[in-house]
């Protein structure tokens, strides 16, 4: 799989029969649908279609890495500042790394879950 971003090839990281994968590149991270919805399960968020959000259909995005079907964005969090990116064909989600010089080589599924949980948690606020 390519990042939607780069164009590279995303790295896998994997727990169990979960895995989600990152972009060495940028930090993106790709996660299916139902591997979120355990994360989110256990980090005590609510489920994707709870956390609501809206679909913004002027904003561009890439190809989904698994299908190679557009995405499309969905905004979120304070005054919309956050959004994400799902492939409303196979479910899949991409969020976009975090702004840094440098992507950290190794990461671990713990690690990467977790900062999907923080993200997700701050989309879900609504003020």
């Amino acid at each position: 799989m390519d990042c939607p971003r780069c164009s590279v090839e995303l790295a896998a990281i994997t727990n169990d029969d979960s895995a989600i994968n990152r972009c060495p590149e940028c930090g993106g991270l790709w996660v299916d649908g139902t591997d979120l919805s355990k994360i989110l399960l256990h980090a005590n968020l609510p489920a994707l279609s709870a956390i609501g959000g809206q679909i913004n259909v002027d904003e561009l995005t890439g190809m989904c890495p698994a299908c190679n079907v557009d995405m499309v964005v969905v905004e979120g969090g304070e005054k919309l500042a956050l959004h994400y990116d799902t492939c409303e064909s196979c479910g899949g989600i991409w969020v976009e790394g975090e702004e840094a010089d440098e992507v950290p080589e190794a990461i671990d599924w713990k690690a990467a879950g977790a900062e999907l949980a923080t993200f997700f948690r701050a989309f879900a606020k609504k003020k």
